[in-house]
């Protein structure tokens, strides 16, 4: 049995409605008989006691553990009872401890005078009445519960000044504010604190919708007017087939143009590109897929494939992007997402189909090569999530084009399929100029969208591209628009409402106007 087994009371046989009022009390006491005294008198008053026979152990101890009351033996060797109280009152995790010393020397007057100054409460001697004991002991331990709810109290009137100031400063999220504990108060200070911590996750869940709505708002215009865009370029590749211009020729020159018109852009808008060496995993990745494979893929495809086919099979793109985004764990699935992709898919669907289009398709083989297409656009969605997000949108676009150009211009020239530019500027500059400076918006613009609403927002990208390819495919191959693309259009804006936006994370802050007039 060691010294504490013996010390700790029998909590059954006290009262419950006492049980709060019990305290952790540490006698340091170098002898074991009278430690062993005041241990069993600490029992029988329903409190716990734990032991230390010299001074550094008892500073151990009570850094250690979170002690109510000191009972402190004056005459010890080594380190004495001035020399504890001392180290005592001069830590300040420590100096709230009520210390009351023990003594039986025979000059008490002067050791008690010592003791109190150096901060003791109170004086006991050795031979002490069990009455007088459980009075000093009850009145020091009073005022510690005093302090300690005097010292709590002050604590959280800072937690929530601090909150305060939070949110004064600017942008805040309610998880910065730290005010649970505060609120479980059961004083008016909790009630304040429950009343500002409630108004203040009500801005923020009020401020949060806004938010989504924004995003669903404004994302819905970015997957328009992008869409719109990028639906041209099946168009021109065809167009620019037909006039038999070499393939790699064409993109070379398209990317190079996309590049110019981005970087002019980004220029008057004082977003000059300023590039960083962790950003060329970025830009080479990006280029390979997206300047280099899919232009040249857009084109190839295009001498084979009907606008109208390649529209269907690219509209697979939202359905691509859903899957791979969730397979990365880049953004959460659910089934209203699916149900708002799928609304989408089967508008433009209804278009083909119902309105006769995809008719005297190409081989097998180009279908399957046409399914690339919606692949490389799915892989480039999500790699957008990546982008530096220290360069514009249409900075960055310009020099991804770029970088394409100067990887594709010397496998064009090598292959003798290089397009050199003549002195006129006829049909085939002006498709080329057009094709570059539309895919380049179109993709600074699909970067701002998946910025704003998330990947998979942005994929439904695919379905404006495809019903303003075939929109673009009747206005320059001179088709026919069926009257069931405007009723395939409306249920394209309805799926846009089913999958949402991405929500706001963790990051998420508002900011609260203060009018200190």
């Amino acid at each position: 049995m060691n010294d504490t087994d013996i010390m700790q009371p029998d909590r059954d046989a006290v009262p419950p409605e006492a049980r709060e009022k019990l305290a952790d009390i540490l006698i340091v006491d170098d002898s074991r008989i009278s430690a062993a005294k005041l241990s069993l008198a600490m029992r029988a008053l329903g409190h716990r006691a734990q032991i230390a026979s010299d001074g550094a152990e008892a500073l151990r101890r009570l850094r250690e553990h979170p002690f109510d009351l000191v009972l402190l033996d004056i005459v010890m060797p080594g380190m004495d009872g001035y020399d504890v109280l001392t180290a005592i009152m001069g830590d300040e995790a420590l100096s709230n401890i009520p210390v009351i010393v023990i003594s039986s020397l025979d000059d008490e007057i002067p050791s008690v005078v010592r003791a109190i100054e150096l901060g003791a409460v109170d004086f006991l001697p050795k031979n002490f009445e069990p009455a007088i004991l459980k009075a000093r002991l009850d009145a020091s331990l009073a005022r510690k519960q005093f302090r300690d709810r005097e010292l709590a109290y002050f604590r959280d009137v800072e937690q929530l000044t601090r909150a305060a100031q939070v949110i004064e400063a600017g942008a805040f999220r309610p998880s910065q504010l730290d005010l649970d504990d505060v609120a479980r108060r059961r004083d008016p200070l909790g009630g304040l604190a429950s009343v500002f911590r409630g108004l203040a996750q009500e801005i923020y869940d009020r401020e949060k919708r806004f938010d989504r709505t924004a995003r669903t708002l404004k994302g819905t215009l970015l997957v328009i007017a992008a869409g719109g865009i990028f639906g041209i370029a099946p168009a021109l590749g065809r167009m620019a087939g037909g006039l038999g211009a070499p393939t790699l020729g064409i993109v070379v020159w398209a990317n190079i143009s996309a590049a110019l018109v981005c970087l002019a852009i980004a220029g008057a808008r004082g977003r000059w590109p300023r590039l960083k060496g962790e950003h060329a995993k970025f830009f080479l990745a990006w280029s390979l897929i997206l300047g280099c494979i899919y232009q040249l893929g857009t084109v190839v495809v295009a001498r084979h494939v009907e606008a109208s086919m390649i529209a269907l099979i690219g509209s697979a793109r939202g359905f691509m992007v859903f899957g791979l985004a969730a397979l990365i764990a880049l953004e959460r699935p659910n089934l209203r997402r699916l149900a708002g992709l799928g609304l989408g898919f089967a508008a433009v669907a209804s278009v083909l189909v119902f309105g006769g289009a995809g008719k005297g398709q190409g081989d097998g083989i180009w279908l399957l090569a046409a399914l690339g297409l919606p692949l490389l656009l799915a892989i480039h969605t999500l790699l957008m999530a990546w982008r530096p997000r220290d360069l514009g949108s249409f900075a960055t676009v310009g020099v991804m084009m770029a970088l394409s150009a100067a990887v594709l211009m010397p496998i064009a020239s090598g292959s003798g399929m290089m397009l050199w530019p003549g002195f006129g500027f006829g049909r085939l500059e002006l498709i080329i100029l057009v094709l570059g400076a539309a895919s380049g918006i179109a993709i600074a613009l699909a970067l701002d969208l998946v910025a704003t609403a998330g990947a998979v927002f942005a994929s439904q990208m695919a379905y404006s591209q495809t019903l303003a390819g075939i929109v673009w495919g009747m206005l320059l191959l001179g088709e026919q628009l069926p009257i069931i693309a405007w009723a395939a259009f409306g249920l394209v804006l309805l799926g846009f409402l089913l999958v949402e936006p991405k929500q706001a994370g963790d990051e998420f802050a508002v900011t609260v106007p203060l009018d200190r007039r």
